[in-house]
């Protein structure tokens, strides 16, 4: 696939799970593919966006460029922690504190490798702590 194709291939994952469509999401998915550095596949991912899903998640895609197979995407991400996600999603921060209603939004930078028309691996980095922070968490150093 070219450049361009892998980016459409990208806009399209986040164009789906910004509308809920969760396991059509999860198809762009090879059977064989790497989250984090954790192998995963369709119905792992199906897992993960499910969660994600669950805060009301949603990307404003700001820039996207391409290289060969890789895929880099700047977004804003904003939220809704009124309930809690059904596994520990961004660094597990929704799990310690009750569902508080608070609305949330912070920086992500994504990287997905594509392979064949599938995504086949995903990194990110997010900013965990100024999530943390709008839904009340209280960051204190150890006694």
């Amino acid at each position: 696939m070219s450049a361009t194709e892998n980016k459409q291939l990208v806009v399209r994952q986040f164009e789906l799970l910004n509308g809920g469509r969760i396991r059509e999401a999860a198809a762009l998915w090879a059977e064989r593919s790497w989250n984090h550095g954790r192998e995963a596949s369709p119905a792992t991912l199906e897992r993960v966006y499910t969660s994600l899903a669950e805060l009301k998640e949603r990307h404003a895609i700001h820039e996207i460029i391409a290289e060969g197979d890789w895929v880099a995407v700047r977004t804003t991400c904003s939220g809704l922690f009124s309930q809690r996600p059904a596994i520990p999603v961004n660094s597990g921060i929704f799990s310690g504190l009750e569902p508080n209603g608070m609305k949330y939004s912070n920086q992500h930078m994504h990287m997905f490798r594509v392979e064949h028309g599938k995504l086949v691996e995903h990194w990110a980095n997010r900013d965990d702590l100024a999530v943390a922070q709008q839904i009340g968490l209280e960051l204190r150093p150890k006694q």
